[in-house]
């Protein structure tokens, strides 16, 4: 069966079990109707076709007014809808999480002009975590479609969030702006989307612990331009926040600047954060050209009437901190050409192989604050293309110095945060077997002492 002719079949059944006063689905439209394109982008006009599709009159519009949510507390949603000629409404509206639309945001309350119903088999509520679909009723007392009402309609609709904070929740709405012709006919459907965000209402003021800002990768208290870093300290998020970002929190396809109601600033600018918790945040750094001792902040509800700003924290600001990212303190981030990760299968738990390197082998080593490339990527932008160090390196591995020739590529790690540097190199032929540390110096400094890759013939 075709798709149209489903839909077809699908509107003539309702038809058919629906007394003539009751027809355009005047009780409730049936589920998965708000035009989300995570389910199939389905609208009213599948029944109501004459002028399809969605929002082709611009005489009217659909609107939905509700503001930043508090985790488990009860808030009204606004459904607006309007047209000059309608004289019946309706509608259907969904809450999905920004984080994964497959999957329920809330829970709607239902009452004497609203049903709530469940997908996917279209049953009343309570829907127990299934998707929900809250649409406007009708039975021999009540009727919220106000047929022969002119100039539109709203509904308040209760909502209530998920329990704890889960990153920005989408509402999908369809709207039926009527003839009150009783039949499908001459109706006209408008569809929208409203994107919320969590309230920001923290309390307790900020703390970084001393010494609390750190290379992310060394955990030395030197710190670069664009270097992934870490603050440690205490009341730094809401209490039980786990959060990292997503591309949903991105702004303009980079990493957010205030995450889960939190920001940081280094020398007074605003840093892209990778993660927040109440004892950690990552956070890069911005890209600077000025060096020397820098203050950090932590700021709760920035920009907000209750913001709170931490104490200022020193930390010294430096061309370049190199360091490699590790599985342990040691073991060097470091992947073969296949992505499989350099190392010992007994030391590191990993859902992909794990295997030492060979001699002649080329890997990956991963770390941060080697300094700028050409081109230069801003902080918190996801780089492409080869944007290679613009600084002079050197390479050892197991006290050998490496040839030029040997280190295949130095830079930017292509699709990711702009402060994630790659280092393709190619293992000395000779090379011993066993845990062979790693040097990385760039200017005047050297990545942290202890790191390793394995290798064994």
């Amino acid at each position: 069966m075709g798709t149209g002719r489903g839909k077809l079949l699908l509107c003539l059944l309702a038809a058919a079990v629906l007394p003539p006063a009751m027809k355009g689905f005047s009780n409730g439209p049936p589920v998965l109707r708000t035009g989300a394109a995570v389910d199939g982008g389905i609208t009213c006009t599948a029944c109501h076709t004459t002028f399809a599709p969605a929002n082709s009159d611009p005489r009217g519009r659909l609107e939905l007014q509700t503001g930043p949510y508090a985790p488990g507390v009860k808030q009204v949603i606004r459904v607006m809808i309007q047209h000059p000629e309608a004289m019946r409404w309706g509608f259907q509206l969904t809450a999905r999480l920004a984080s994964d639309e497959t999957k329920q945001a809330g829970t709607f309350t239902g009452g004497p002009d609203y049903r709530v119903r469940c997908a996917p088999t279209g049953a009343n509520g309570p829907c127990n975590g299934a998707l929900e679909f809250i649409s406007h009723f009708r039975d021999a007392t009540v009727d919220s479609t106000l047929p022969g009402t002119t100039g539109g309609r709203t509904w308040e609709v209760e909502w209530t969030p998920p329990a704890t904070e889960v990153g920005p929740v989408v509402f999908y709405a369809a709207g039926n702006a009527a003839n009150n012709s009783n039949s499908n006919a001459g109706d006209r459907v408008y569809t929208t989307s409203l994107r919320i965000a969590a309230a920001c209402a923290l309390t307790g003021r900020p703390s970084i612990s001393a010494s609390g800002v750190v290379n992310a990768a060394s955990f030395a208290t030197n710190i670069a331009p664009n270097a992934m870093i870490s603050i440690f300290g205490t009341n730094l998020a809401a209490a039980g926040t786990v959060r990292a970002a997503q591309p949903f929190d991105f702004d303009e396809n980079r990493f957010p600047r205030e995450l889960a109601c939190v920001a940081v600033e280094v020398a007074g600018r605003r840093a892209p954060v990778t993660f927040v918790s109440p004892t950690q945040i990552n956070a890069q750094v911005p890209t600077l050209t000025a060096v020397g001792p820098v203050k950090v902040e932590v700021i709760l509800n920035p920009d907000r009437t209750s913001e709170l700003r931490g104490e200022l924290n020193g930390v010294l600001l430096q061309n370049f901190s190199p360091a490699f990212f590790t599985f342990n303190g040691r073991a060097i981030a470091a992947l073969h050409t296949n992505f499989d990760i350099v190392g010992d299968p007994a030391v590191i738990r990993a859902e992909r192989p794990v295997r030492p390197a060979r001699p002649g082998d080329t890997v990956l080593l991963f770390g941060t604050g080697f300094g700028f490339s050409e081109p230069v990527w801003q902080a918190g932008e996801l780089s492409s293309g080869l944007p290679r160090l613009t600084g002079q390196f050197t390479v050892s591995i197991g006290g050998v110095a490496l040839r030029a020739d040997d280190v295949i590529y130095a830079g930017l790690t292509p699709g990711s945060i702009s402060g994630l540097y790659q280092f393709n190199v190619r293992v000395p032929a000779n090379a011993a077997d066993g845990d062979l540390a790693v040097v990385i110096r760039v200017g005047s400094l050297e990545t942290q002492a202890g790191a390793t890759i394995l290798v064994r013939r």
